[in-house]
Parts: C-alpha cells; sequence; structure tokens
C-alpha cells in the first residue's frame, strides 16, 4: 500500500482505485486508453506498463532507482515524452493555454469535441482565421523588393534560414523562410511573430519585420555571425571573467523578458547567439510564455539537460525556471557541456528530479564569489533561487563581468577552427 501511495504523488487530484486488476492510468498517446498498473508487493517495481515504457525505464534507470523513486521514475519518463513531441512539432511556440499532451486519465473526462470543418474544402475556420490575423500584423509589401537572398544558413522541420541583404541599407540580415500549409499548428507561428514583434533590446536578437509571400511567412531578424555561444564552450577555455560577461549579458535579456511577463523556458548555450563585435544576444523564443504576475504554469517544455526540478516534477513554476537553466549554462562554461549529457535523456531527468543541484567539475577551483553565483542560481526551493534582478547586482557579475569585447577572440578562435573543419 505504500507504493500505491508513493505512486499516487505523481497524479495530485486523481483517485487511485486499488483492485485486483490493479492501477488505472492512461497511456501516453493522444488517445484514451486505459492501462493497469499495480505495484510489486515485494519489489515496489511497477507492474503493468506499456512495454516500451518498460524498455525505456529498464534501459534508463536500475531495479534500485525503480524501488527507491518511483515517483520521480514516471516523472522523468512523462516528461521525456513529451519534449520528444513538442521537438517534433514544426514551430515551437506554446502558448499559455496549451496543457502537456501526456497526462493521467480525469476520473471524469469531458468528451472532446472534433474542430469543425469546412464542408467544402476541409479546412478548419479556425486556421482562415488566424491565417487573417497574421496577415494583418505581417507588412503587406513585397520582401523580394527589398532583401536579396544569398546562402543558406541552416535548415530544420520549421523552415529554412537565408543570410541576405537589405538593399535600402546594406545590412546583412538573417530570413527565416516558413511554409505555412506544412505547419500543423499555425497559432504558435502567430503567436512567436506576435511575441517578436513586442521587443527591441540589445541582448535579445531582434525582429526586423515580416511578410507572407503566397504560402510562404518570412521572418526578417538581425544577423549575428559569431555563431552560438555552444561553439565557443565547447572549443574554447573560457576564464571566469568570460563567463561573468556572458551571464550578465544574457541576465539583461532575460530580465527584460521577465518584467514583460514572458518566460524564455529554454535557455542554453545553443539559443544564445555571439556577435563578431562580442555582443551576447538571446534567441529562439519558440517556448516563450506570457503569465500575469503570480500566475505560475505546469506544462513541460525546454531541453531535458536544462531542466529545472520543478519542471520536470511538473510542479508549477514561473519565471525563475530561466535562472536554473542559466546556472546549467554556467556550468556549460566551465566544462563544456551540462551536467548529465553523456547519460540515457531519461535517467538524466530522473536525476534532476531527484538530486536537485548537479555535482559541478573542480568546484574547489572556482572563486567564492562565483561559487555563490551558481549556489543562487541552482537553488532547488524557488523563493530561495536569485531572480535576474538578484543576480545582476551579484559581486560575481559587479565584480568580474567586462567589456564584451573581451569575448571576440574566442568568438573568432571558434568559428576559424570550425571552418577549418568543415
Amino acid at each position: 500500500m505504500k507504493a500505491v501511495k508513493r505512486i499516487s504523488k505523481i497524479f495530485p487530484g486523481i483517485i487511485w482505485k486499488k483492485s485486483d486488476e490493479g492501477l488505472s492510468i492512461s497511456k501516453p498517446t493522444l488517445t484514451t486508453h486505459n492501462l493497469h498498473v499495480r505495484p510489486d508487493p515485494e519489489t515496489g517495481a511497477l507492474i503493468g506498463l506499456p512495454e516500451e515504457w518498460l524498455k525505456l525505464l529498464n534501459r534508463a534507470l536500475t531495479p534500485e532507482d525503480l524501488q527507491k523513486n518511483p515517483e520521480q521514475a514516471v516523472q522523468a519518463l512523462k516528461a521525456y515524452f513529451i519534449v520528444n513531441n513538442q521537438e517534433t512539432k514544426n514551430f515551437k511556440l506554446i502558448p499559455t493555454d496549451v496543457k502537456p499532451q501526456l497526462s493521467v486519465q480525469d476520473e471524469k473526462p469531458k468528451p472532446q469535441k472534433p474542430p469543425r470543418q469546412n464542408r467544402k474544402n476541409g479546412v478548419n475556420p479556425g486556421e482562415n482565421i488566424i491565417m487573417t490575423q497574421l496577415r494583418s500584423i505581417c507588412n503587406p509589401d513585397d520582401p523580394k523588393q527589398r532583401y536579396m537572398k544569398s546562402i543558406e544558413l541552416g535548415a530544420g522541420a520549421s523552415g529554412t534560414v537565408y543570410k541576405a541583404v537589405d538593399m535600402n541599407s546594406g545590412n546583412m540580415v538573417a530570413i527565416k523562410e516558413i511554409n505555412l500549409p506544412r505547419q500543423p499548428r499555425k497559432d504558435l507561428v502567430l503567436n512567436e511573430i506576435k511575441i517578436l514583434k513586442g521587443f527591441n533590446h540589445p541582448n535579445l536578437v531582434n525582429f526586423l519585420d515580416a511578410y507572407v509571400v503566397k504560402d510562404n511567412l518570412w521572418v526578417v531578424m538581425e544577423l549575428l555571425e559569431g555563431g552560438p555561444l555552444t561553439d565557443t564552450v565547447q572549443i574554447t577555455i573560457m576564464s571566469e571573467q568570460h563567463i561573468a560577461t556572458v551571464c550578465r549579458e544574457v541576465l539583461r535579456g532575460i530580465h527584460l523578458l521577465h518584467s514583460k511577463g514572458i518566460i524564455h523556458r529554454d535557455i542554453k548555450s545553443d539559443n544564445i547567439l555571439m556577435g563578431l563585435d562580442g555582443s551576447v544576444k538571446v534567441t529562439d523564443f519558440g517556448f516563450c510564455a506570457k503569465v500575469t504576475e503570480g500566475e505560475k504554469r505546469n506544462t513541460r517544455v525546454g531541453t531535458p539537460y536544462w531542466m529545472a526540478p520543478e519542471v520536470v516534477t511538473q510542479t508549477q513554476y514561473g519565471v525563475k525556471v530561466d535562472i536554473w537553466s542559466l546556472g546549467i549554462m554556467a556550468i556549460e562554461m566551465i566544462a563544456g557541456e551540462p551536467p548529465y549529457m553523456r547519460e540515457d535523456p531519461i535517467r538524466a531527468l530522473y536525476l534532476i528530479a531527484t538530486n536537485g543541484k548537479p555535482e559541478i567539475p573542480e568546484w574547489d577551483k572556482l572563486s567564492p564569489d562565483f561559487q555563490h553565483f551558481i549556489d543562487r542560481c541552482l537553488e532547488v526551493s524557488v523563493e530561495k533561487r536569485f531572480s535576474a534582478a538578484g543576480l545582476l547586482s551579484h559581486p560575481f557579475l559587479l565584480n568580474l563581468a567586462g567589456d564584451t569585447r573581451s569575448l571576440v577572440p574566442l568568438i573568432m578562435e571558434a568559428q576559424r577552427i570550425l571552418q577549418k573543419e568543415n
């Protein structure tokens, strides 16, 4: 019965009915299927999970892990499914009313009505409304009369990014071209543009314009040619002064977002872009969510290794999840990668849920101010975790952070080596 109580904590508010057939939970799919799961009376192991769940759990965790922390094991597995589902989406913006797709079936689930389809062409009327709104906030001009695309910088499920020249100013820009008919969630595209249009800050990759060109959306952004911070982290050795400088710049961007009620929810080195002049800018607002003062969220989004414990365990959370991720990114700049990077993703999520603050390489070699800074970022207690404003006045930044031009040699060296390798 203790095991039943432990498992019950994973899903508060759900009535668990114990019988000879076990406990009823739903399968991790969009359709609802009841499964019967019961704890082994001797080992406490979960019996009756889908085979694919068991394979993933057994690959990532030991029997001792499952017996000692069954709640965290299932939480890690759920987080794994949700993150992977969201990574397959073509556009990653998560609106504030989206709930996790993987959930336990409510005791009395409300039947969902299928979306009404246009009888003539099978188009959901909601999509027409979204497209109308999207066109209303985009520039009606022809972007081909202003921008000339040159080389392709990258491509992914959400679109292709090109380097281009603004023929009016002569400035180089980045253009992301998105094929709208291929986007299953056009509302996410709309929300992304709305968020991007609302900001202009030296530490955010700034939105310049957007156009709808036939079936394609062109999103024009400022161009940073120093690559992601990941390149610098993995190729060069960063001093505490360099790390403090990067953290200060990122915190300035985060502070603006938080002051507007925006949680980034995916702070990591991949989403920090570097300019050849040493500028440091936060990008990729695909996971951003807007919250009002005092409001909390409980959906899992982000990248596993940088997730705060409260996100993994689906506890209500706020803007300070970005502070945890910043602390993990600081460890990246020390060690070249985040904690648990070499672990199975499910095990990494399990360790985040069970351990809280990870072990930090060469901790004793860090200055006291740097140690204190990391500790304030990686407080498991959200109340004790510092805010962006609090960290900006921390001695580690005030005493060590310097001119961003000090980062230029590192950025240039990383790009030189990458170009040589390619």
